[in-house]
């Protein structure tokens, strides 16, 4: 919700040096060691115990603060001396407390639970949940609840900043729209940050379970997502609560999907850890959101749809054969296009790679990238670059192949990582398809081969 700055700024440079060691994408090594994905139940748990009791930072101080560390987590990428806002998309001039052109966005807003800041207030100054916001579109924002709006309702246009926003004028194009209807109002966030939101209000929820912190003896509320907008709305009592809620979850899923994890958002999970001591695990781990909020425990993340929903993969299927909502573009035996999960546990080192709705009998191949990047690839879209690896090629059967499948006697003595020269544990992103081919020479010619959707794992 809207926040009015103090009057204050700060020092230049404040804070980079700290912040610096934390500054880089890269999860530290055996950082989610002692996380157990064995169920949704073991992996709330320890989850918790890995990111709780973490060091509060002061909302506004004399010395280190908020402002700090947004201006540092929130800078935009191509000039250090500007922030990057969430709503928005613009770039402003540094300015620290006490400006006019941008402030702190509550993504949970503080009124449902939390109104009443204070040194025993620790998600109210929580920097995973922060973001700089321009001020007028804060205030639009509101304590509006997060789901779908419509044409009807009012728009707040990004602008184009780093390959992404810009346009307005019809929904959904890269605005935010908002309401204050039905009951709680509506705010949808744009496509380039939506995802961001989501995973900020997925770490709330897991982080603050209730009880005290277990350094300070503080108090802590029990935050929780959920679809009922009734248990939202009485969260606002003017006082802080034992527990509150937000949502919409669902909506909140959806853009999980559909926004996945950029380079910035990994970025900035390292600088706010460089300052609180913990770090989002929902930018690190996604489909960890699917497993405890959704029930669906994979090991990884499926991403870059023939559909074009996954918005930070827009590339169009090449003639227009876009796939299911979960799948790669169409091919000449399937409007669906076909699709890559996955099932195992990277822990234990027994995931297993699964396409199915794949030309029956036709070659297919697994493929697996360490770097993303749209390409049309015959058929179909790749989302996927860098360094090649042919995990396994075979011809599929009923529509479907696995790697490693033991049925057969070369993959009875290899494990996927082993094959795609991961180590366990490190933290590594890899990314997965299955390339087959699409013999119908009519079928989106002169290619004669398809891909399926991506799958993210990070080992």
């Amino acid at each position: 919700m809207a926040h009015s700055p103090a009057l204050r700024r700060l020092a230049p440079g404040l804070l980079l040096a700290l912040l610096a060691p934390f500054a880089a994408a890269q999860v530290p090594a055996g950082y989610y060691n002692p996380v157990d994905t064995t169920n949704a139940a073991t992996l709330r748990a320890t989850l918790h115990a890995l990111i709780d009791d973490h060091t509060r930072i002061p909302y506004t101080s004399g010395g280190t603060d908020t402002w700090d560390v947004l201006e540092s987590a929130d800078q935009n990428p191509a000039n250090a001396t500007q922030i990057l806002d969430l709503y928005g998309n613009q770039v402003f001039t540094k300015q620290g407390g006490g400006n006019t052109f941008y402030n702190r966005e509550h993504t949970w807003p503080n009124s449902y639970g939390f109104p009443n800041d204070g040194a025993d207030n620790y998600p109210y100054t929580d920097c995973h949940q922060l973001f700089l916001c321009d001020i007028v579109y804060n205030a639009d924002r509101g304590n509006h609840v997060f789901r779908s709006c419509s044409s009807s309702c009012d728009e707040d246009p990004t602008v184009a900043n780093g390959g992404q926003g810009g346009g307005s004028g019809t929904y959904l194009g890269n605005s935010n729209w908002f309401s204050t209807s039905p009951a709680g109002g509506t705010w949808e966030t744009w496509r380039g940050r939506r995802g961001d939101v989501a995973r900020a209000l997925f770490y709330l929820d897991v982080r603050y379970a209730g009880g005290t912190h277990g350094i300070t003896g503080h108090a802590e509320p029990d935050l929780i997502l959920t679809d009922n907008v009734t248990l939202i709305t009485n969260s606002a009592t003017g006082n802080n609560e034992s527990v509150a809620y937000m949502g919409l979850l669902s909506t909140l899923l959806v853009w999980n999907r559909q926004d996945p994890p950029d380079a910035k958002e990994r970025t900035r999970n390292g600088v706010v850890q460089g300052a609180q001591g913990n770090r989002n695990p929902f930018i690190d781990h996604p489909e960890w959101a699917e497993c405890l909020f959704a029930g669906s425990c994979l090991p990884g993340q499926a991403f870059c749809f023939g559909s074009g929903i996954d918005t930070s993969h827009t590339t169009a299927c090449p003639c227009g054969n876009a796939g299911a909502s979960t799948n790669g573009c169409a091919h000449s035996f399937s409007a669906l296009g076909a699709n890559l999960t996955a099932t195992g546990r990277t822990s234990v080192d027994n995931v297993v790679l699964r396409g199915t709705n794949v030309p029956s009998t036709s070659f297919s191949l697994f493929l697996q990238h360490d770097a993303t990047g749209d390409q049309l690839f015959h058929d179909g879209v790749l989302c996927a670059s860098g360094t090649l690896i042919r995990l396994r090629g075979r011809a599929a059967a009923a529509g479907a192949i696995n790697f490693p499948d033991t049925a057969f006697a070369q993959d009875q003595t290899i494990t996927l990582s082993q094959r795609g020269l991961v180590t366990i544990g490190s933290g590594a992103r890899r990314f997965y398809s299955v390339w087959y081919r699409n013999a119908s020479t009519s079928f989106c010619p002169p290619a004669t081969a398809n891909v399926s959707n991506g799958f993210q794992i990070v080992w």
